[in-house]
Parts: structure tokens; sequence; C-alpha cells
């Protein structure tokens, strides 16, 4: 699922950003299953948390809870690997664990705690984006544009595309009966290249004019989200 793509340009011209200066976006994901009792709750909380401007909302459906009699429409194995790894790295007790909200790769919350979820948030949208982004949609590609700020290092840059509203009619398993409203559910996660953190670069990726897209400028190993930023 993941392509390594080449960068495939590098320029040093003007730079525009298309965010305000004092405003950071906080990546917010949230790992969650159909085949889970208790992630409708945290669900609602992606739903009302996603229409703050100051927050890049992205669900990710996991397997591991399809043995208990329903297969998640919206899952894939490497979106519970990614969850597996973020756990590792932040030296979380859980290893796999929904729902879970991650909070620009540096903090989490486990089930649906829509206080601390807002804490993270908040404290986080105050700290200053190591990077400055712009991303716009040139044709048939997504044109990304990078330039380094105070504390910027070398990162990764991720193309994800996602369905803003979706609605499942649950059949089997523990949400039997229920049909579930998702926003902005992850469909497909890239790494399209790195970025050395030091020089302004232009990247172009081609990709589905029709679908929603946001890019992800993470540091190496699943570090600290630099920035993030939805195609508007």
């Amino acid at each position: 699922m993941r392509k390594i793509l080449a960068a495939l340009a590098l320029t040093t011209a003007g730079f525009s950003s298309s965010a305000q200066a004092d405003q950071s976006v906080v990546l917010v994901e949230l790992y969650t299953s159909q085949g889970c009792s208790s992630c409708p709750a945290a669900d609602k909380i992606l739903a009302e948390i996603a229409g703050r401007a100051d927050v890049l909302a992205l669900g990710l459906h996991v397997d591991y809870w399809d043995y208990l009699g329903w297969q998640d429409t919206l899952a894939q194995p490497e979106f519970t690997e990614r969850q597996a790894r973020f756990n590792t790295i932040m030296k979380s007790r859980y290893r796999l664990v929904t729902p879970q909200m991650i909070f620009n790769g540096r903090d989490y919350v486990a089930g649906a705690k829509r206080e601390k979820a807002i804490h993270y948030i908040d404290m986080l949208s105050k700290e200053p984006e190591q990077v400055d982004i712009k991303i716009e949609r040139i044709g048939t590609s997504l044109r990304i544009s990078l330039r380094p700020v105070s504390g910027s290092q070398r990162a990764d840059i991720h193309v994800v595309r996602f369905i803003p509203k979706t609605t499942v009619a649950i059949k089997k398993g523990e949400n039997a009966g229920r049909n579930v409203n998702y926003v902005n559910t992850v469909t497909e996660w890239s790494t399209i290249g790195e970025w050395d953190g030091k020089h302004p670069e232009t990247i172009e990726q081609k990709v589905d004019g029709n679908a929603d897209y946001a890019v992800i400028v993470q540091s190496k190993n699943l570090g600290p989200v630099l920035a993030a930023r939805r195609l508007d």
C-alpha cells in the first residue's frame, strides 16, 4: 500500500503558504473498527473535531477485530501495522487497542475520551509548525510546496486519500444492527518521498482528480508530525 516514489522537482523560488502564520494544524489519527462496540462513540468525537480549522482528523480502520463476526469493510492491514509501530515507538502499554487517537505522532488517548482529546488538540495547536506547507491541485497532479522553518528536520512526505463521509450498515458482530457514520475515512496512505528539512522543495504527485487528499510531513521513523494539510 505504501508507495515510495521519487520527488519530481526542487525549487528555491518564492513561497506562499496556505496556512495562517498563527495557526498550527494537529493531525488526529483515530484507529477504529466496525467490529468494536466502544468505537462508535469515538467515531462521533472524530466527526466533531473534524470541523475544527486547526485539526486534520483521519479515521483508519483496523482488521484485528474481524474475527468477532464482522469483517470491517474499510479496514486495511497496513493501518494495523502503523498503529502497532506507533505504540512501540511511544512506549504505550498498548500494542493494539480500539478506539485509539494519536495526536501529531506524539501523544495518544485510548478509548472515547473527548476531554482528553480536546486537551491534546488545544495544547498542540499552540505549538509552531516546523514546515511552511502549501498544497494545491494542478490538473491531475497534487503540487506540494515545502519550506523549512526553525526546527525542521528530515522527514517523510505522505499523501493520504480519504472519503469525507460514509455510512456503513453493520449486520454482524458487536455492532450488529447499527448504521455507523464515518468521517475522513482513509482509503490509501502513500509515502511519496523524503525531504531533507533544509531546503525549499516542490513535489508533484499524480492523483485522482475527483478524490479528497491530505498531505502529512512526518519526521523519519514515525516521529512527530511537522505539518499536515487537507486539500481544500
